[in-house]
């Protein structure tokens, strides 16, 4: 048998847990949630819910949204032009690569914009990266007019990326050529349905409240039942929620349910989950916090209120608050990982960030995906049977011996021991030997010879269909450039 982590950590009591669930169901229904949208009312209004236009509020009552929550599917699977089908929400452990402005380069120390050649660089690199389920380009490319930004990102991420991805969507305008990129990659709009290769985050405004173009963006998603996520409110403690974790995570758990309930209304066959990025805002400096321990306690709970909704769960920690990766970033990431991952989280917060969303770095990325391989060998666990219990073993070698050269020992190693590939282990000489490298100047070597055995990439689609990419780009830029 294996006895593996059975990551179920439990932080709340169970009545704790229904406390903020019947919190978050009487917030909708006696407060209600803003939609910034007059046929997303229109809609609500038809199915029960209590409407006024003037402040585009919405009282979702309790059966609606349980109703909702129900039918709503939980599982999806998305099939990339190469590699393996990847199913979400049945619960196995997914890393995520961040999406940021800046891009940080710690071998020059320098931050600035990033670029459509950091892009490409950055898919490369996350397709190489074992731990990195969920690739991204990693920067916003600043060489484009901003408005078609996400245009620019999508056909790069169609074009290149062997794993499931994912990157903002601006308007409905540039959506709309999203979705034409999408359907000529899948082959077609029943394909496109299929294979569920694009999805969107439409993130909740905190508090309660979810903006016009996010809706109007998310209506074209849900049109071919795509994936969608309206739980991605960042809400902040003492600032965009109460500073109790109870009142925050019941106010968050609240934009989730009135988001599930608008997804499902418009299409019942796109998928939906739960997503707990709740932050500190720190009162001292008005700065969100990305490695407060309350981050965590706060995922902690939300996971257990996700499961009791039915619900997977994604828990925006594993960041930090350093701006390097010092063992301040260590700590941050290595506590509050370990702590959602045996409490069951199916993602973690997004990888290579610096600081609290200063900027991407490609090192961190790296060094992220090896502290994620020492986990995954946590969560393994191990096996216990005859072989493993080596009693025989033990009474051959007896008192005093040595199992060093035993075959028990050269067969079961490779299996048993995790054997890293960037942290160290070497003995101070054999590390000096090796010129007194850090983990940040390790990281920096793995980089640049992934970059040089891999960029650039070769493409994941055929010619013809690149070719109608770049043709739907270029209208884009045409139609956007005002």
């Amino acid at each position: 048998m294996r006895l593996a982590f059975n990551r179920r950590l439990e932080l709340l009591p169970r009545e704790g847990v229904e406390a903020i669930k019947e919190n978050a169901l009487k917030i909708l229904e006696e407060v209600g949630f803003a939609y910034r949208h007059k046929g997303a009312l229109k809609m609500l209004e038809e199915h029960g819910a209590i409407v006024d236009y003037s402040r585009e509020v919405a009282k979702l009552p309790r059966g609606l949204v349980l109703d909702c929550l129900k039918k709503a599917p939980k599982q999806y699977i998305v099939e990339p032009p190469q590699g393996d089908a990847v199913c979400f929400g049945d619960g196995s452990i997914k890393a995520t690569m961040g999406l940021e402005i800046q891009l940080v380069d710690y071998g020059k120390m320098e931050r600035r914009p990033g670029r459509t050649e950091d892009c490409v660089k950055s898919i490369t690199v996350g397709n190489e990266l074992g731990n990195v389920g969920v690739v991204s380009p990693f920067v916003v490319p600043s060489d484009v007019p901003v408005r078609m930004a996400d245009v620019r990102e999508h056909r790069l991420l169609f074009t290149y990326s062997r794993k499931p991805f994912y990157a903002w969507i601006y308007s409905v305008e540039s959506c709309k050529y999203i979705l034409d990129m999408a359907k000529a990659v899948a082959g077609g709009e029943d394909e496109l349905r299929r294979k569920k290769i694009v999805g969107y985050g439409a993130e909740p405004t905190s508090p309660l409240q979810l903006s016009r173009h996010a809706i109007e963006i998310l209506m074209e998603m849900a049109e071919y039942g795509l994936p969608i996520s309206a739980s991605g409110s960042m809400s902040l403690l003492g600032g965009t929620a109460p500073v109790t974790i109870a009142g925050a995570l019941s106010l968050h758990a609240a934009e989730v349910l009135a988001g599930i309930v608008l997804v499902n209304l418009i299409n019942p066959d796109s998928p939906v989950g739960f997503s707990t990025s709740i932050h500190v805002l720190d009162q001292r400096t008005a700065i969100c916090s990305f490695g407060a321990p309350e981050n965590t306690l706060a995922s902690l709970a939300g996971i257990q209120v996700a499961r009791e909704l039915g619900l997977s769960c994604f828990a925006n920690v594993a960041l930090t608050d350093s701006n390097t990766p010092d063992f301040q970033a260590g700590f941050e990431k290595a506590a509050s990982s370990a702590l959602v991952l045996a409490a069951g989280a199916e993602g973690i917060g997004q990888q290579g960030i610096v600081g609290a969303d200063q900027g991407a770095s490609l090192e961190q990325l790296v060094i992220d995906n090896e502290w994620f391989n020492y986990v995954n060998r946590i969560l393994k666990g191990f096996e216990v049977n005859q072989e493993t219990l080596a009693l025989e073993v033990i009474k051959r070698i007896g008192v005093g011996g040595s199992f060093l050269k035993e075959q028990h020992t050269l067969r079961k190693m490779r299996e048993e021991l995790w054997y890293p590939s960037l942290f160290n282990r070497d003995d101070w000489i054999g590390w000096e030997k090796k010129g007194c490298l850090d983990l940040l100047k390790r990281s920096r070597a793995v980089l640049e010879r992934i970059i040089r055995e891999h960029y650039p990439p070769e493409p994941v689609i055929d010619e013809q269909v690149i070719n109608r990419l770049s043709e739907i780009e270029a209208k884009a830029a045409k139609d956007l450039a005002g």
